[in-house]
């Protein structure tokens, strides 16, 4: 039996894409959030500091990666439906997108 192990150049290659992804996705999270001029404001931060991330091999900071992108359709879906009381929890999920960023920085 043979296990296979991911070499580390796409471990990072694939961390890269997830990033990428992490940082389009907030494009449409823009239009979405239309009209809601704090937020719109926080999203383009946000998306300033997720161009520059740097995609790396380690397994913590890539679960970080992917925790921001399962935050961001978290909050893709709030945003969908449109009411106050979803709005209120895309800005809760925000601020978790940010805090798993601070954390995902400091793991490397």
């Amino acid at each position: 039996m043979f296990f296979f192990k991911k070499k580390a150049s796409e471990k990072t290659r694939e961390d890269k894409e997830l990033v990428e992804q992490n940082n389009k996705a907030i494009e449409a999270l823009l239009v979405l959030a239309d009209g809601n001029e704090y937020l719109t404001d926080q999203l383009k931060e946000l998306q300033e500091k997720l161009k520059y991330l740097i995609a790396t091999e380690t397994k913590e900071v890539q679960s970080c990666d992917k925790k921001i992108r399962d935050l961001i359709g978290d909050m893709r879906i709030a945003l969908t439906k449109g009411d106050g009381e979803t709005t209120k929890k895309a800005e809760n999920l925000l601020t978790q997108i940010k805090l798993t960023l601070a954390d995902r920085n400091a793991k490397i």
